[in-house]
């Protein structure tokens, strides 16, 4: 069975894509977006599955689900999930200079069989419950420069996110500067490929797009993520690939063409260079795993 794709949110089509709630939750079926969705539990326990991955929620419960990642969760008996969620648009991360400084992990940190969570210890929480009790405030105030001080919390609730999870810092390689004073910016580039790399993409269809040369876009890539440009796309396929295997019963093959590769040899070379083992096994070893869990 294919999960739900939920393709919309309010606010989505506005010149400020966010939306935020505060909500109590008994379940939620299997889903998937192409938005980004941050949550925080604040009363309630539960257990929410992430790309086949199960973990327990909690007051304190924080997690930062990417575009394409397969989510249910539901709560514990009658003890209903109390829960902030933020739904919103990569623009919001790639906006302004700090983009660069922390989008290659929040894009590619995380292997997809890993949850994208983390538990807040208790004087953490009382910190982080403040900020966001902030930021609900003024999304649902009317106030002047409104969407400026949302995106300022929004990004300081990230930076405790990351923090909070204690993950080493990934080295970025130096950058070069570019001698075209003209030249664009990468990150309207990254941007378009997370949204659209499940469609056939190329350096000289994002070079037409973008009014770039394909070896500028090349460069760029390079010097952002230290990967080829290719390597991006496919390190975003496979991790899609790998949500559904882990979520769903559909035939490999098909798996393959779901995730954007337009042949299945090519898509079973690159699963095993990236993961390490095929798709087949990767499969039903976390079923092994899940099984042994009780899960």
């Amino acid at each position: 069975m294919y999960p739900q794709y939920l393709f919309e949110y309010p606010n989505l089509d506005s010149d400020f894509p966010f939306f935020m709630k505060k909500k109590r939750y008994t379940s939620v079926p299997s889903h998937r977006h192409d938005f980004i969705e941050f949550s925080l539990v604040l009363e309630g326990q539960g257990k929410e599955w992430i790309n086949g991955a199960s973990h327990e929620m909690a007051p304190g419960t924080l997690v930062l689900l990417l575009p394409y990642q397969i989510h249910e969760y539901r709560s514990a008996g009658d003890d209903k999930l109390q829960m902030y969620v933020c739904n919103f648009d990569m623009t919001l991360l790639t906006a302004g200079p700090e983009s660069a400084w922390g989008l290659h992990e929040l894009l590619l940190g995380r292997d997809p069989a890993q949850p994208s969570y983390i538990g807040l210890p208790e004087e953490a929480l009382r910190e982080t419950v403040r900020l966001w009790d902030k930021l609900y405030d003024e999304y649902n105030a009317s106030r002047a420069w409104k969407p400026i001080m949302i995106r300022a919390y929004l990004m300081e609730a990230l930076a405790q996110f990351v923090r909070q999870g204690e993950r080493p810092p990934v080295p970025r390689p130096s950058r070069q500067e570019d001698p075209r004073p003209s030249a664009k910016n990468i990150w309207p580039v990254v941007q378009y490929v997370y949204e659209h790399f499940l469609e056939p993409l190329t350096l000289t269809s994002l070079s037409e797009r973008f009014h770039l040369h394909p070896t500028q876009v090349s460069k760029q890539f390079g010097a952002a993520f230290g990967m080829h440009f290719v390597d991006f796309l496919h390190e975003l396929r496979i991790r899609h690939a790998c949500s559904l295997l882990l979520s769903t019963t559909l035939p490999i093959s098909q798996i393959a063409f779901e995730s954007g590769f337009s042949s299945y040899p090519t898509f079973s070379r690159v699963f095993l260079r990236i993961k390490g083992t095929t798709p087949r096994l990767y499969r039903e070893k976390q079923g092994r795993d899940r099984t042994g869990a009780g899960l």
